[in-house]
């Protein structure tokens, strides 16, 4: 199958979105909000070299839906994209951002810069959550290679876009995670402090809201953690992740529930 082509007037260019809008690619907007389950919170955190990127793997309606819910995937190479929101249409949303940046570079021969590619999905979002009731809240994070930094971007209901120079969250647990994030964050994070400070604020969200789902030990199911520094977007593994919330359950337990009157 040939690539498909257009006259002067109707060529898409190099959005994958005009395109999928033109040929029909993109989904039904007349769903039901209610029968849509609800993706919840996700954190990005940055650190000295990249970002932390940490999702709970609930997705919740009147009843839990899903226990094992991917929030956070590459875009690209560089860049990570999480959702929070309607579940179903925020992994279209992924799946056509993966597409939509890809498409992007055959066609112009060139890579989005990261800044480049938040922006490109401003419009995406408004279009989305303005004109459907199945809104969808991404968070976008990853390595800068221009400027050798990682770099963290949050959008509004209406597509706005703002760069946090610290950490962002979305989702119902936002609340309680920041809470955590605001006493723990320093400018010189590590990345194995970065790692410990996201586990904890969603471990917090995971306490305190009840469409959050903290760590699972009894079905093994533990939260996503990612990293995006020069090495490109990496996923811990399930071992590694479920070490770093075992201690801080351990020590939650020892204490009785208790924080305690230190962050960690």
């Amino acid at each position: 199958m040939g690539l498909p082509l257009f006259s002067a007037h109707s060529d898409p260019g190099p959005s994958f979105f005009h395109y999928a809008e033109m040929t029909g690619l993109t989904s039904q907007t007349g769903l039901a909000e209610r029968d849509s389950a609800h993706a919840t919170t996700v954190i990005a955190v940055r650190y000295v070299g990249g970002v932390v990127m940490v999702g709970d793997r609930q997705a919740t309606s009147n009843y839990i839906a899903s226990r094992d819910v991917r929030k956070i995937e590459p875009a690209d190479f560089f860049t990570a994209l999480a959702i929070a929101g309607t579940a179903a249409r925020g992994m279209e949303f992924i799946r056509m951002a993966q597409l939509s940046f890809e498409h992007y570079e055959k066609m112009t021969d060139s890579a989005l810069s990261l800044e480049g590619k938040a922006n490109y999905l401003s419009p995406i979002i408004q279009r989305n959550n303005l004109t459907t009731p199945l809104m969808v809240i991404p968070l976008l994070a990853g390595w800068d290679p221009s400027h050798q930094v990682g770099r963290i971007f949050e959008y509004d209901g209406a597509g706005g876009c703002y760069e946090r120079l610290d950490f962002a969250t979305i989702g119902s647990g936002s609340p309680f995670a920041e809470s955590t994030l605001r006493l723990g964050f320093r400018s010189d994070l590590d990345l194995d402090g970065a790692l410990d400070l996201g586990a904890l604020a969603l471990y917090e969200a995971g306490d305190n809201d009840p469409s959050t789902a903290g760590p699972d030990f009894v079905r093994s199911l533990f939260p996503m953690m990612v990293t995006v520094n020069e090495k490109g977007f990496q996923e811990l593994a399930t071992e590694e992740v479920a070490e770093r919330f075992r201690v801080i359950n351990d020590r939650r337990t020892q204490s009785g529930g208790i924080p305690g009157g230190t962050l960690r």
